[in-house]
């Protein structure tokens, strides 16, 4: 395919296979990632992360109202509103997108000249509480409103982490517009789903895990939940974000760079013995009622959701373990590309040190004004006792937070990777894309390019661009 620069007053025009003259717009359709879309909810709630007061609000929540009002069952819309955007740039659905995380990269796009064809962005923002399957059929009707409206046939998609699975959804659920995208690049994809969130499910979220001490951290953990009850609860109601659970083509990589279990566990019993990992499928490891390595909790315990959370999340789970049984590794063969990046922290294995079966407690009188000492004992398999250091009914079951630096922050390497295993390139023009399609972004001077910034990351962007002009035969 090859390009000519167009006379002034004259529409875009190539030059296209076959001496067909076709017009020389394509549009750029991008979608964002979990949480990163702007939402009215029935009710009069709005999710919106450009809106402090409203991100405060969320997080002074209690968890069973925040279950309620996030529901899927909910209707929602997307917002339109954003007095920083032009009337134009609201159509081409600019507003829908948490403007805070994406606006520079969606502006700089738009500003990337593309030879003599016409690119108009567009930003297709969704509802990303329901299911990832069902958000792919709402961007289909997105993609082709898209082209009606610009009287074209052809498009290319650029995806940021969840938005990677609506669009591959999308892509493999409806063949009459897939053969349309000329490509799709993904950025900082979780293919194989993200640890962090099984551990959250377990511990809720934490500032010493989850992104610091600031301010920022702190309404986000409490929108997500700081204790296993509260996680657990906000989470049931919503089958998109449960799609991040990690899949059963996910395996960690310790620094011998070897694939090994992620989800595995040692006794109180036997304290010499290895860790183990727990036999079966994940997603029927996460349904067994005993807990770990199910993920809800026996009903009565004090930890546990209510009984209608329960519920939800149990049909959730099975709604996850449809969806990724269904789309798997797919990908849109020889028109994929996957960007991401290393070098953060974020849990990359969950591994147990369980409480003890068996256990009694002790308590000791203090001496003068000092308060009792309470003391658990557990049995081993010997029969011996020995004391138990925590609380033998911890919510976390004796969860070891274990993170390396094998991930953006969020998103393992092994699941960032996992449409082209163990293929690792650098960002640099010219590449030829033919033969290369995964590329690691690694700037430690400039710490690094977190998951929730990597979009507009110099390097990023400089793949991304690349990557179209290749597409465009520029």
């Amino acid at each position: 395919m090859t390009a000519r620069a167009n006379e002034p007053g004259e529409e875009a025009v190539c030059r296209m296979d076959d001496n067909v003259l076709d017009t020389g717009t394509v549009p750029l359709i991008f979608v964002p990632g979990v949480m990163g879309s702007r939402i009215w909810i029935r009710g009069g709630r709005a999710w919106d992360p450009d809106s402090n007061g409203n991100m405060i609000g969320w997080a002074r929540e209690d968890a069973n109202d925040a279950y309620e009002a996030l529901h899927s069952n909910n209707p929602a819309s997307i917002k339109t509103d954003n007095d920083e955007l032009t009337a134009a740039e609201r159509e081409r659905g600019w507003a829908g997108v948490a403007w805070g995380f994406y606006g520079d990269f969606v502006r700089d796009l738009q500003r990337r000249r593309f030879g003599s064809y016409v690119t108009p962005v567009y930003v297709v923002g969704y509802d990303w509480r329901q299911s990832n399957r069902a958000s792919g059929r709402f961007l289909r009707r997105r993609v082709q409103a898209i082209l009606d409206t610009e009287e074209v046939d052809r498009y290319i998609l650029v995806s940021h982490s969840m938005g990677g699975l609506v669009t591959r959804s999308f892509l493999k659920d409806h063949a009459e517009l897939r053969d349309k995208c000329l490509g799709i690049i993904h950025i900082a994809q979780p293919v194989h789903g993200g640890v962090v969130l099984v551990r959250r499910l377990f511990t809720g979220a934490s500032m010493r895990y989850d992104g610091g001490y600031g301010v920022k951290s702190f309404v986000f953990t409490r929108i997500l939940g700081t204790n296993r009850k509260d996680a657990l609860t906000i989470a049931a109601g919503m089958p998109g974000p449960l799609q991040l659970l990690v899949t059963p083509n996910y395996r960690d990589r310790n620094a011998a760079e070897q694939s090994i279990g992620w989800y595995d566990y040692k006794t109180f019993e036997r304290p010499d013995a290895p860790f183990q990992a727990w036999s079966g499928r994940t997603w029927d490891l996460y349904a067994q009622t005993q807990s770990p390595p199910g993920l809800l909790p026996p009903a009565g315990a004090s930890y546990s959701p209510i009984a209608a959370a329960r519920a939800d999340f149990s049909t959730n789970l099975t709604l996850a373990k449809n969806f990724h049984d269904w789309l798997g590794c797919w990908k849109y063969e020889d028109k994929t590309w996957s960007i991401y990046s290393t070098g953060l922290r974020v849990d990359t294995r969950i591994p147990f040190e369980l409480p003890p079966r068996q256990h009694r407690t002790q308590v000791y009188q203090g001496g003068m004004m000092a308060p009792p000492v309470i003391v658990h004992y557990g049995r081993r398999a010997d029969g011996s006792e020995a004391v138990y250091s925590g609380d033998p009914n911890r919510a976390d079951r004796g969860l070891v937070v274990t993170q390396t630096e094998h991930s953006d922050g969020t998103v393992p390497l092994m699941s960032a990777q996992g449409l082209f295993p163990g293929e690792n390139h650098e960002v640099r023009r010219g590449t030829d894309y033919d033969t290369h399609h995964q590329f690691e972004v690694n700037d430690p001077e400039h710490d690094h390019a977190a998951h929730d910034s990597i979009c507009q990351h110099p390097q990023t962007e400089t793949a991304t661009f690349d990557i179209i002009e290749h597409l465009l035969g520029i």
